[in-house]
């Protein structure tokens, strides 16, 4: 049986958990705030506006969230509804595009979700600190987790900074 943590360890992994929710829900707030969307609502338009032709198939986006189909579809359809995205069918492919409004949404949100992070996190952080975060989530596996959005366009707040 595995030891427990020491208080200092428990105390550093209390405060992560506490900064992750804190992070969280400042950044949905924001993004709400600024152009109306729900944090899952940014992540497709954010696959979405970062695609080819600004749309991919259905089961590509499910990937690239990590979503089951059904979950995506019930999205998909509330976005469709609110004018977000379109979707089209030609036989079995499903396609989803992003509409005039949903990018402009999600240019009012990606500028309030920058705005967010730096202000919470990257402001208070030094280069080292933020590199020896970067060493800790690649040493843990944690940079290995499927991206959000497509790597074509990884998001201004997880681009490497020069500073």
């Amino acid at each position: 049986m595995p030891a427990e943590l020491t208080s200092g360890e428990a105390s550093t992994w209390r405060l992560i958990q506490r900064l992750s929710e804190l992070a969280s829900g400042v950044v949905e707030h924001q993004i709400r705030s600024a152009a109306d969307l729900s944090s899952a609502e940014f992540d497709v338009l954010g696959c979405l506006v970062a695609a080819p032709d600004r749309q991919l198939r259905q089961n590509e986006l499910a990937t690239m969230l990590g979503w089951d189909k059904s979950r995506l579809s019930h999205q998909l359809t509330r976005m469709q509804h609110r004018e977000l995205i379109e979707r089209q069918k030609s036989g079995r492919v499903h396609a989803v595009e992003v509409t005039r409004m949903g990018v402009r949404k999600f240019e009012l949100a990606d500028n309030a979700h920058v705005a967010a992070v730096r202000a919470l996190l990257l402001e208070h952080l030094s280069s080292a600190e933020r590199e020896a975060l970067e060493r800790t989530a690649a040493q843990s596996g944690a940079a290995q987790v499927q991206p959000v959005v497509s790597p074509a366009r990884t998001p201004r707040l997880l681009r490497p900074q020069t500073s």
